[in-house]
């Protein structure tokens, strides 16, 4: 046999056991015990370390009926074989937390209301504490992005709101979580001061302002239904992609908005909120990913998902 390139033979290669018997001979110093560490006899122990010493071609231990001592080759070889064990273990380590999704790569996409309702931050903790090596990739998205994203396989998963029209066949999605409607009002509006639940039938004539999504994809479809509830078609003057400019446009009175009640959380001056009295329609939030998922580290966010009671957030 000869390596690369017929330069001359190959050396036949130590392998583990080799390097475990040579750790644990030189440790113990005795055959009887270090047969019985490595979980052999003291005969297959002696047939091993010949065929080490023949191997290498010298001899690694000095040994006769009295004592056991390391040879000069051994004493050199013995902290290189503790770093083979070393890599070794580590290796297959690396190997076994790759297949379990705690090492490798995760790209989660996400609207902003999921950073504003905690489920964002939930869920990243729970990854977190289960895979810190996982390079977590977050990209803020609008759901009109992300689900194209997903379904191409450029996003492992993304956190949207349903409903969405013509979702591809190759995805899948599972609810996080249902958040209240709620409206926002300039701090100096007339309902302002509203002990109660706004009845959504008393702002018929008022300016709307809403998401720029088709009345029948994410939050936007449920701000249509609730319109429809309430037997009024809002007036939308304003249209904006993220709750928090939409909040701003209220403070600076150009209209009035149906929110998520977690867009409370984003402190923004001059903003009243205020719970809407038909809470028949809530604004869904779910995870999306690909039905047929090969990365492993999707798997482990799926399994905190299933460790985790989102129901209780607000």
């Amino acid at each position: 046999m000869f390596g690369p390139n017929n330069k001359g033979p190959l050396i036949p290669m130590l392998n583990l056991r080799h390097y475990e018997l040579l750790v644990a001979l030189a440790e113990d110093l005795h055959f009887g015990r270090a047969a019985e560490r490595l979980g052999i006899s003291q005969p297959q122990l002696t047939v091993l370390l010949k065929q080490m010493e023949d191997q290498i071609g010298t001899l690694l231990f000095e040994r006769n009926r009295r004592r056991v001592s390391l040879a000069p080759a051994g004493e050199r070889l013995l902290p290189e074989a503790r770093a083979v064990l070393r890599h070794a273990r580590r290796a297959q380590d690396v190997a076994l937390r790759v297949g379990r999704g705690m090492i490798g790569e995760l790209r989660l996409g996400y609207i902003g209301a999921a950073s504003y309702n905690g489920v964002l931050t939930r869920l990243v903790r729970a990854f977190r504490h289960k895979a810190p090596d996982t390079q977590l990739q977050l990209t803020l998205m609008d759901l009109d992005r992300q689900i194209p994203e997903v379904s191409a396989g450029n996003l492992d998963a993304g956190i949207i709101r349903l409903p969405y029209p013509d979702m591809p066949d190759n995805l899948v999605t599972r609810t996080l979580c249902d958040e209240e409607l709620w409206i926002a009002l300039p701090s100096d509006h007339r309902l302002a001061g509203s002990a109660g639940p706004i009845d959504l039938a008393a702002l018929r004539d008022e300016p709307f302002i809403a998401t720029h999504l088709h009345s029948t994809s994410g939050f936007s479809a449920a701000m249509h239904l609730a319109c429809a509830h309430a037997g009024i078609t809002p007036n939308i003057v304003q249209r904006s992609p993220q709750f928090s400019s939409i909040a701003s446009l209220v403070a600076a009175r150009l209209g009035v908005a149906i929110v998520p009640e977690a867009i409370r959380n984003v402190h923004i001056p001059d903003v009243c909120y205020l719970p809407l009295a038909d809470q028949h329609v809530a604004a869904n939030i779910s995870l999306v990913h690909q039905r047929e998922r090969e990365n492993p580290a999707l798997d482990l966010l799926l399994t905190c998902l299933d460790e985790m009671n989102f129901e209780e957030t607000s």
